[in-house]
């Protein structure tokens, strides 16, 4: 007879308690006791010895199902015990001990068809008493088990984890010996550890992922940052990472070429032969870089004549079953692909999907670098090659070749070079500051007259519209003037569409320029822009390389400290106001309550007494605003505006003498959990740069919290456990009070005590059921006032009569959540003397 959980209930013992025993009997009922107590202990000690493993073993999580295997069979008296963890659409085999032989093979299809499988199908207990009795129908896969193992009686329990299964624990036994009610109830507790230990191992592992990633991405950094113009190692390093935390046989980066594609990188040993491979549908990879988008074979064999008829050799020689390929996309233009292969089939996961498109990221990032370092170089040795014939410019490109890092000497050499080249006696370089053009360089003894020129001046505008402007006579003409010049000549620096200065050449007298020496001045004008240009790359390089180390020191003290955050939050705030080139950093959390709490700080502005204790969050602070609106706030002059916008700042700013704020919030799934504020005692905005990258840091900050938060949930976790031991250790108490007296109101007393110890209940009472008069009558009670004992006792509840009556009748626990509410429920003649008495929420649960 098979059962799923209990259809039937036996009827409840309607002879009460009797009073008088023999002494035979006496003896007999103190033996069975003491068996009892010593089941008790046992079970209490397997219990604690499964939870030890469970706290000390998070990694180990098949030594823990091995214990609670072991523990199953041999305190519920089985032959064996399985443990099955479920696997897409089979049980898989996760532990197993007893003496009846497993299969070979250790998987179970998930269906009705065997015990775990049902068990599993239908979230509930299936007990088979004798499989062999069952019909043809019933159990078809368990049975055909039995007749080649043995097994008879069978109990099977499914492993839920907030109602969704996980897997299943099955019981078996060789003989005919169906399985009690406090065997069944041992089990699931069993079953329960077991859901315990595959969490803890579940969190664990994905824990131990997530740094394994961010330990990988943390080297591609490295890497990158050390290497800037080798691409080689970068691949290599993406390609070995790729193969590890994908769990891949191999991996092989593959850069599109013409219309075909070859191999840049590999790990493992090389699925594919050297040299160039068309670019066809009829492989995974060539139609990941065709459609552009990730590509998953699960079983290349199966699909190798339908759809990848082109990978057949691959295939052959290297045994490849799954295979995963995902485009090296280029602004959506794909550049090559990155492979990786398992010899089994065995799909790749969502997690391991995503984390290869990240390493193509990486990898399109790392050959982005070179390309962008090969075009610098490449440009030089053209501008180098180009002016090695014109001797005019030589010393100016030796000055550009010697000073990548700064322009100004090569803004001298160019109009000193200008001057004496071209016979001109005067030359100015002014670049563009804001709407005004300020003199940079200057070489000849002409005085410069204004410092500034404003971009709406008449020769600015022309020149930034149609380009060089050539006044042969400044006094034939009223539309353009330069002071002290008869003949000028204003040369445009553009960069693309850009006007970035102007190059003005000027003599005393009379002379106008050649077209010859026009081109020179253009030439030279180039130089400056290239110079300028160059100085730009290298600085925006530096401060990538720099973002890059940051944020690899950062990847690296959140790997070295997973529970500890102050570290953490220590370098992001002296990165952040390093690198955004700021006075100081300081960075707040704010609690539930919106109270700010400053964490971590950096930098030479002192952080007053009162602000290190909590203060609330207000608009009147650029932080405040920060958190409140979730978007970066840049107040350029504090002082400027503290009286209109931020006049909570007024007191902090008199102290610390900011003047320009940056605040950019801390965003976890789209909340503000604290901010990031960066601070300059001048006046001095910040850039697009310096915002983006504290926003980086903000992420990076969110990052280091929320592994913290992870880790102490996990804490928490092991905590819960710590205290379900002591309440197992409570529960034992009572067994043990239970069985030191033969006295029945000792036991019913010591049992209601108790429950309402361990429930947190205010009072209990236990009744028994006199069949006779239909009736429940007062057995025991605990912390009851004496009146409402009196009145139950005068008054016992009928059957059917309120929560009790009601528990009864439906042999399920019944509760009533506020009797002044559910009338229903309440027993009417006790309700008013209970309220009164306070009681407002009451469970009642059978005796069956």
């Amino acid at each position: 007879m098979a059962t799923e959980e209990r259809s039937k209930t036996e009827k409840p013992n309607r002879r009460r308690p009797s009073t008088k025993t023999s002494p035979a009997k006496q003896a007999q009922t103190i033996a069975e006791l003491r068996r009892q107590v010593a089941d008790l202990s046992q079970r209490e000690n397997a219990t604690n010895d499964v939870l030890r493993l469970i706290a000390s073993s998070a990694k180990n999580l098949q030594q823990v199902l091995s214990a609670v295997a072991e523990n199953a069979a041999r305190l519920i008296g089985a032959q064996d015990a399985i443990i099955h963890q479920l696997d897409g659409d089979v049980l898989r085999d996760a532990a197993h001990y007893g003496l009846i032989p497993r299969t070979p093979d250790t998987t179970t299809p998930l269906n009705r068809d065997s015990v775990a499988g049902r068990a599993v199908v239908n979230r509930q207990l299936v007990h088979v008493h004798d499989i062999l009795a069952e019909s043809e129908l019933e159990f078809p896969l368990a049975k055909s088990r039995s007749l080649r193992d043995g097994t008879r009686s069978v109990l099977g329990l499914p492993l839920l984890r907030e109602g969704i299964p996980i897997g299943a624990i099955l019981i078996r036994r060789t003989e005919v010996r169906p399985f009690s009610d406090t065997q069944i109830k041992l089990l699931k507790t069993f079953a329960d550890q077991s859901v315990i230990a595959i969490e803890d191992a579940r969190l664990f592992q994905e824990l131990k992922e997530s740094l394994e990633q961010q330990t990988a991405t943390s080297e591609i950094l490295g890497v990158i940052a050390s290497s800037p113009t080798e691409i080689q190692p970068v691949l290599d390093v993406v390609a070995e990472n790729a193969a590890k935390l994908c769990d891949a046989t191999n991996a092989v980066i593959m850069r599109v070429v013409g219309d075909g594609f070859q191999r840049m990188a590999q790990f493992g040993d090389a699925p594919e032969p050297p040299g160039r491979h068309p670019i066809t549908r009829g492989t995974a990879i060539g139609r990941a870089i065709l459609d552009r988008r990730t590509i998953h074979v699960n079983d290349l064999l199966a699909q190798i004549d339908t759809e990848y008829p082109d990978a057949r050799q691959l295939q052959q020689k290297t045994s490849v079953r799954t295979v995963l390929a995902t485009p090296l996309l280029r602004e959506e233009v794909s550049i090559g692909a990155i492979l990786v292969l398992r010899r089994e089939v065995r799909p790749f996961s969502d997690k391991q999907i995503k984390l290869l498109e990240t390493f193509a990221d990486q990898a399109v990032i790392a050959i982005e670098n070179v390309r962008l370092f090969n075009e610098l170089r490449e440009r030089n040795a053209e501008l180098r090659e180009a002016l090695d014939h014109q001797t005019a410019t030589s010393e100016v490109l030796g000055i550009i070749s010697r000073s990548p890092t700064d322009v100004q000497p090569v803004l001298d050499g160019v109009v000193e070079s200008a001057a004496k080249v071209c016979g001109i006696d005067d030359v100015v370089l002014r670049l563009r500051e804001g709407e005004n053009m300020v003199p940079r360089a200057h070489f000849g003894s002409v005085p410069l007259g204004r410092v500034e020129i404003n971009f709406d001046e008449p020769q600015i505008r022309w020149v930034h519209k149609h380009g060089v402007l050539h006044v042969p006579d400044a006094r034939a003409q009223n539309e353009f003037t330069l002071v002290s010049a008869r003949s000028f000549l204003v040369v445009p620096l553009r960069q693309q569409l850009e006007l970035l200065g102007i190059l003005v050449a000027r003599r005393i007298e009379v002379r106008p320029f050649t077209p010859t020496q026009t081109k020179l001045l253009e030439t030279f004008a180039d130089q400056a822009v290239i110079a300028i240009e160059n100085v730009r790359l290298f600085q925006e390089l530096k401060e990538l390389l720099e973002q890059q180390t940051a944020t690899s020191e950062i990847l690296g003290v959140i790997a070295s400290s997973p529970t500890d955050l102050q570290p953490v939050l220590d370098v992001v705030a002296e990165n952040a106001a390093r690198l955004c080139d700021a006075t100081d950093a300081v960075i707040s959390r704010i609690d539930s309550d919106s109270r700010v709490r400053i964490i971590a700080s950096y930098g030479t502005i002192p952080v007053p007494r009162e602000l290190v204790q909590a203060f609330v969050v207000s608009r009147g602070t650029a932080a405040g605003r920060a958190f409140l609106d979730r978007k970066t706030i840049h107040v350029r002059d504090l002082a400027a505006e503290i009286e209109t916008e931020f006049p909570d700042s007024k007191a902090r700013q008199q102290l610390s003498g900011a003047r320009t704020i940056l605040a950019t919030p801390m965003l976890r799934e789209g909340l503000a959990i604290g901010t990031i504020v960066i601070r300059r005692t001048e006046v001095r905005p910040f850039s697009e740069k310096h915002i983006k990258l504290l926003e980086t840091f903000a992420s990076q900050a969110v990052i280091a919290i929320e592994n913290v938060r992870l880790f102490q949930e996990l804490q928490a976790r092991t905590s819960e456990l710590a205290r379900s031991v002591g309440e197992l250790k409570a529960l034992g108490d009572v067994g043990q009070a239970v069985s030191s007296t033969l006295d029945l109101q000792t036991v019913l007393s010591t049992i209601v005590g108790h429950a309402v110890q361990l429930s947190g209940t205010s009072s209990g009472v236990i009744y028994e059921y006199d069949d006779s008069a239909q009736q429940f009558h007062l057995r025991a009670s605990h912390r009851m006032e004496d009146e409402l004992v009196e009145a139950i006792r005068a008054a016992p509840i009928r059957q059917g009569e309120g929560a009790t009556g009601r528990a009864t009748t439906t042999r399920t626990p019944v509760q009533v959540v506020n009797l002044l509410e559910e009338r229903e429920l309440g027993a009417t003649r006790l309700r008013p003397i209970a309220a009164r008495l306070g009681y407002r929420s009451v469970l009642a649960v059978p005796l069956l």
